[in-house]
């Protein structure tokens, strides 16, 4: 179906994403058309210009930043239309008229099938292309095909960790995963995207996934860490900062150990219609992380996005919500800027093993703010 490159493309037109689905592009035969919205480096999304699944994503995708939700409305209002190919900036191209029915073939299901959805990755590391397609009599699914090395990788973490959880926690369940194409296929989770603002539910979640029978000794984990980062090269320039940060470490306490998410952040938070919430985008899920890692990571997250002269940790402290998370675990405040810690430094090991990785220089600004100002 496709194959991972080894290296991030920084940039694919939309014929490019056709062949790359196993599609071939071409404007004189008959097929579907579909409009192409463009993001900063090529096609971003290929919506159908008429399908159930194009209402869907219109309805519960949810851009955060001012501008981009701004065009989001108007990509709505000119769908009820009938006039999406007029929103100026997108261009058209047409996909074969049983696209669908291809792609579910390839996963062992038969049929015909409405036209698919297609979005395609920003470009980093992890880039693949995430097609929204209905399984007839099933429901819609979400189907991910890597287009690098690491996001083949990051996929197939997902898929084992999904497999893992069975729907624990209301995740997606798994449905399909090929081996040979680095591909996997999930259950999509209808629900509103999550706020910005970091709510209660969420940290009803989150205490969810402590594991209060398994500790970690801080100490410990501040050697384990140390070794991944002086096992990397950029450590040397930044010795002093790293053996400050991991002086924060170098204590007795223990924490509890939690199943981390690794990504969590407002866009891969579902609220689902019965009043409760999950997450998506299992990719970076581990099961003997720190707690608090994940609130952490969603200020992060938001600072790195929105505000990135903006230390996450002021952030975090100063709005509150890790009061109703550090009090059922029974955790100090005096934790709070020993976690911060080891947060920013896991973050910094994970950038700096992944060599293309390109926000490193984010994580080293927080961490040199951190230094400066976690005490003041």
């Amino acid at each position: 179906m496709i194959a991972a490159e080894d290296s991030c493309p920084s940039t694919l037109d939309s014929e490019g994403v056709l062949s790359a689905l196993g599609f071939a592009a071409s404007g004189s035969e008959p097929g579907v058309p579909y409009t192409v919205i463009r993001g900063n480096r090529g096609p971003r999304w290929l919506l159908p210009n008429q399908s159930g699944m194009l209402r869907t994503i219109l309805r519960e995708w949810r851009p955060y930043g001012p501008a981009a939700r701004f065009f989001w409305h108007g990509l709505r209002l000119a769908a009820r239309l009938g006039a999406l190919p007029l929103v100026p900036g997108t261009t058209q191209v047409r996909l074969p008229r049983d696209a669908g029915r291809q792609l579910l073939g390839r996963f062992g299901f038969d049929g015909p099938a409405p036209h698919p959805a297609i979005m395609v990755g920003n470009t980093v590391a992890t880039r693949k292309l995430i097609v929204f397609v209905e399984i007839p009599g099933r429901g819609n699914a979400v189907i991910k095909l890597p287009l690098t090395t690491v996001a083949r990788t990051s996929i197939s973490v997902e898929a084992e960790a999904l497999k893992r959880l069975d729907g624990e926690h209301g995740a997606p369940r798994l449905l399909r995963y090929q081996l040979d194409t680095g591909a996997a296929m999930q259950e999509y989770l209808a629900g509103r995207p999550g706020s910005r603002r970091c709510k209660p539910a969420y940290i009803r979640m989150l205490l969810g996934f402590v594991r209060h029978d398994a500790k970690i000794a801080l100490r410990e984990r501040g050697a384990w860490l140390a070794a991944r980062l002086h096992a990397c090269a950029d450590s040397r320039q930044h010795a002093a900062a790293l053996d400050r940060a991991l002086g924060y470490l170098d204590c007795n306490a223990l924490v509890d150990s939690a199943l981390v998410h690794g990504d969590f952040a407002p866009w891969n938070i579902r609220e689902l219609p019965d009043g409760s919430c999950t997450l998506i985008d299992w990719e970076l899920a581990r099961w003997n992380g720190l707690a608090l890692f994940d609130l952490c990571h969603f200020y992060y997250m938001q600072c790195l996005l929105f505000s990135p002269q903006t230390l996450f940790y002021k952030r975090m402290v100063n709005e509150g919500a890790w009061r109703g998370y550090c009090g059922p675990l029974g955790m100090t405040p005096a934790l709070l800027p020993r976690l911060a810690a080891a947060f920013l430094l896991e973050m910094l090991a994970g950038y700096w093993e992944i060599p293309a990785t390109s926000v490193d220089w984010f994580c080293l600004r927080q961490l040199k703010l951190f230094l400066e100002r976690a005490g003041g």
